[in-house]
């Protein structure tokens, strides 16, 4: 009973440590020596129906203006993918996650930017560079994703979540997107 308590702890200490570490992408610790982002080593975790916990309340307004309220996605897969232009990965994977959504979009697919830890000219330069016209929220603070915490947290950056059609966190890979391993989650949750 004392080792399950104990590993708990050591797992929310560690999830601590790793949101605190994308604080700030530029943050230093003592010594001087710099803090960059927590890199995702593409791990991904896809979960049972009987599984699933509700989608946090995600609700702000786009770089537009435009209201993005995840209640509003119902019956629709939605991909959520945590960005910041900072990040050399998310910028990698900004094109494909275009095409992707482009792709997807007929079959009810909904994608959702969240930009955090940047300056809100940098993420417009970063979605008006690569083009991207799916929505994007700004987050600076990352407030709106700790509301991942009860179920796949988005604890490096990039991330990508995936929401079912029910409104329940689905699907997450840490790390930038592997194509194939999204279209395949995509694809699964679109048939159910």
């Amino acid at each position: 009973m004392q080792v399950k308590f104990l590993v708990r702890k050591l797992n929310i200490i560690w999830a601590l440590l790793i949101l605190s570490a994308c604080a700030n992408p530029s943050a230093t610790i003592s010594g001087g020596s710099e803090v960059g982002y927590i890199s995702g080593n593409g791990t991904a975790n896809f979960l049972k129906i009987d599984q699933r916990v509700k989608a946090p309340d995600l609700a702000s307004v786009d770089f537009e203006g435009k209201q993005i309220n995840l209640n509003n996605y119902k019956n629709k897969v939605v991909v959520i993918n945590v960005w910041g232009s900072w990040c050399s990965p998310c910028r990698k994977e900004a094109t494909e996650l275009e095409e992707m959504y482009k792709k997807n979009f007929d079959q009810g697919v909904e994608f959702i930017g969240i930009n955090i830890r940047d300056s809100k000219v940098s993420a417009t330069k970063y979605i008006k560079n690569f083009g991207i016209t799916y929505p994007n929220i700004y987050d600076r603070d990352g407030k709106l994703i700790l509301g991942f915490k009860n179920s796949l947290p988005a604890n490096s950056i990039p991330t990508t979540v995936l929401i079912d059609k029910n409104g329940k966190v689905a699907a997450r890979q840490l790390g930038p997107i592997d194509r194939a391993l999204l279209q395949g989650f995509i694809s699964v949750l679109v048939e159910e």
